[in-house]
């Protein structure tokens, strides 16, 4: 017994000594990567879920060709977001133009790990009546109807990031940063095509609960701009509890992620060190299951994607 408790205790020290070498290893690789090696590598990554990543800003964004795109989205998607560990403010815009129902919203919260903040722009095939608008699943956008949009998001008063650009799902995620929906602040602004979509925008936002008074003047031309702080949306108290409970995990999954890839402040480094040190995770925190193949020379224009 005792040779087998001298064995097990070598074991373990082998392993620890192993991946304490194999941890330098990697970091001192990572280190000699320049920075665009890093990004080039980590939006060939995260390209199969949507994303690409922001150096500038050290944020992920949603790109034109995102495979949510295909899905749509509807009023079901925000109620079992919770499920997904998403706890967000959501406000909902329908209005109808030009023989469709569309549909403009914008989220804040919490996405597992990130903070973020969304904004989409879907629309139906024809007109959707009030009392159907919750169950119908709305397309998103073609590329002809995209809008211009810029979305501001802060945090306790406090900048995270700007996203401007022609687009029909602009969001900001700010990777292992825990906020709570009401200390994050959205300011938007739209550019519709002509005066007739954007009135109808402006219809729209009055029924969903807004001022008037401070919609209109923020208005000039074919553009809007607004901000979203409060959500006109009310909770059960069911799903308050749970959402509170969700919150505690995210909480603590934001500070597994940053303990864990502590060697590393900046978000490439972070996920990178987890690539190739607990590449499980890596996937797992990212929901990948599959990925591309990294080509040997990731510096090529077309693979690397810039934002």
């Amino acid at each position: 017994m005792y040779y087998f408790f001298t064995f097990f205790l070598l074991f373990i020290l082998f392993f620890l000594i192993f991946f304490h070498f194999r941890k330098r290893k990697i970091i001192r690789k990572i280190c000699c990567m320049t920075i665009q090696e890093k990004c080039c590598l980590l939006n060939e990554l995260t390209e199969p879920l949507g994303y690409c990543y922001d150096v500038s800003q050290d944020i992920f964004t949603s790109t034109t060709d995102a495979w949510q795109k295909k899905f749509g989205y509807g009023a079901i998607y925000d109620k079992f977001a919770p499920l997904f560990n998403m706890v967000m403010d959501c406000q909902p815009v329908y209005f109808d133009y030009e023989g469709k129902t569309w549909l403009i919203e914008f989220w804040k919260g919490q996405y597992g790990i990130n903070t973020g903040c969304e904004l989409g722009v879907y629309h139906a095939d024809g007109i959707i009546p009030p009392s159907r608008r919750k169950s119908t699943i709305f397309s998103a956008a073609d590329k002809h109807e995209y809008l211009d949009i810029s979305v501001e998001l802060l945090r306790n008063g406090k900048e995270i990031a700007v996203k401007k650009g022609r687009h029909w799902w602009q969001t900001i995620f700010s990777m292992g940063v825990f906020s709570h929906p009401e200390e994050l602040f959205m300011k938007i602004h739209l550019c519709f095509p002509e005066t007739g979509m954007r009135n109808a925008f402006v219809e729209g936002l009055v029924a969903a609960g807004y001022d008037p008074d401070s919609i209109f003047l923020s208005i000039c031309s074919t553009d809007v701009s607004f901000s979203f702080g409060c959500s006109h949306e009310r909770w059960s108290l069911l799903k308050r509890i749970y959402c509170c409970f969700v919150q505690l995990l995210n909480r603590f999954y934001c500070r597994l992620y940053r303990f864990v890839t502590r060697p590393f402040t900046c978000t490439y480094d972070r996920l990178l060190y987890l690539y190739y040190y607990l590449p499980f995770a890596f996937r797992c925190m990212l929901r990948l299951r599959r990925y591309k193949r990294r080509s040997k020379k990731c510096c090529n224009k077309k693979k690397c994607r810039r934002a």
